[in-house]
C-alpha cells in the first residue's frame, strides 16, 4: 500500500512545541470570547460601540458598495457554504479518494456549527434595529455571526486540507491571503448590511481561527482512528496521498524499495 500524507511530519520536540503553542490560541480564543459575552451581557467593553459603529457604516452605504456586499454576505451564507462543503466532501472522498481526510474535514465543519448554535442560544443576542438592515429582516439571534464562522472555518479547511499538502510555497501564500482577504469581507459584509454587531463579527473570526487550530492539533490521530474505522468498515482507499513537496522519500537512509 502507498504511503499516506499526513499534513506534517516533525520531530518529536517540535510536535510538543506545536501543541502547546495550538492550546495556547485555543485558550486565547476562549478568554477574547468569554471577554466579548461578558460584554455584551452587560452592554460594556467593546460591545457599547457597537451601536456607533453600526450607525457610522449606515451612512456610509453606496450603491456599488451595497452590491459588493450583498454578493460578499450570499456566498459566506449557511447555504453556500454548506454547498461548497458537500462538493469539497465529494472531492476529496470519490476523486482523491481521501476518506480519512474528508473525515476530518466533515468534523471540523461539524464543530463550527455546534460552537455557533450554542452561541446564539447561550448569549441570545438580538440583531441590530431593522432600520439599519439592507434587505430581508432576520429575527435570530445575532452572536455569533454564522456567516462569518462558517466561511472562516470553511475556507481555512480548503487551505489545510485540499490546497497545502499538494501546493508549492507560492500557491500556498497565495491561498491563506485570498482565504484570509475572503473571510474579512464577509465578516465586513454583514455588520455593513446591518445583520450583525461588530462585536458578532470579531467572535466569529475568533472561534474560526480557534475551529482551525484544534483541526490542525488533531489532525495526525484524528485521521488515524478515521483511517482504522474506515478500513474495518470496508470504506477504507488505497489510493496515494500527495507527499508533501519539501519531502523526499529518496534521501531517507532507512528507506527500503520493498516498504
Amino acid at each position: 500500500m502507498p504511503p499516506r500524507t499526513h499534513l506534517a511530519s516533525s520531530p518529536p520536540a517540535a510536535g510538543r512545541t506545536f501543541l502547546l503553542a495550538a492550546g495556547g490560541v485555543v485558550a486565547a480564543s476562549v478568554v477574547a470570547v468569554g471577554g466579548l459575552v461578558d460584554g455584551v451581557n452587560e452592554n460594556a467593553d467593546l460591545s457599547a460601540y457597537d451601536p456607533g459603529i453600526t450607525s457610522s457604516v449606515a451612512s456610509l452605504r453606496r450603491t456599488g458598495l451595497t452590491i459588493a456586499a450583498e454578493v460578499a454576505s450570499l456566498v459566506g451564507s449557511e447555504v453556500c457554504v454548506a454547498v461548497l462543503s458537500l462538493a469539497a466532501l465529494a472531492w476529496l472522498w470519490f476523486v482523491r479518494r481521501d476518506r480519512a481526510r474528508a473525515v476530518l474535514f466533515a468534523g471540523a465543519m461539524g464543530l463550527g456549527v455546534v460552537l455557533t448554535l450554542a452561541g446564539k442560544h447561550l448569549v441570545e443576542r438580538h440583531r441590530p434595529p431593522a432600520g439599519f438592515v439592507v434587505g430581508p429582516v432576520d429575527t435570530g439571534y445575532s452572536f455569533p455571526s454564522g456567516h462569518t464562522l462558517f466561511s472562516t472555518a470553511f475556507l481555512g479547511l480548503v487551505v489545510m486540507l485540499l490546497i497545502w499538502p499538494s501546493a508549492g510555497r507560492r500557491a500556498r501564500v497565495a491561498a491563506v491571503v485570498a482565504a484570509v482577504l475572503a473571510s474579512l469581507v464577509i465578516g465586513a459584509s454583514r455588520v455593513y448590511l446591518g445583520y450583525h454587531w461588530t462585536t458578532d463579527v470579531i467572535a466569529a473570526w475568533v472561534l474560526g481561527v480557534a475551529v482551525l487550530t484544534v483541526t490542525l492539533a488533531l489532525a495526525s490521530p484524528t485521521m488515524a482512528v478515521a483511517t482504522m474505522l474506515l478500513t474495518r468498515l470496508g470504506l477504507d482507499s488505497d489510493a496515494p496521498g500527495v507527499v508533501a513537496p519539501d519531502h523526499d522519500p529518496a534521501k531517507d537512509g532507512h528507506a527500503s524499495p520493498a516498504r
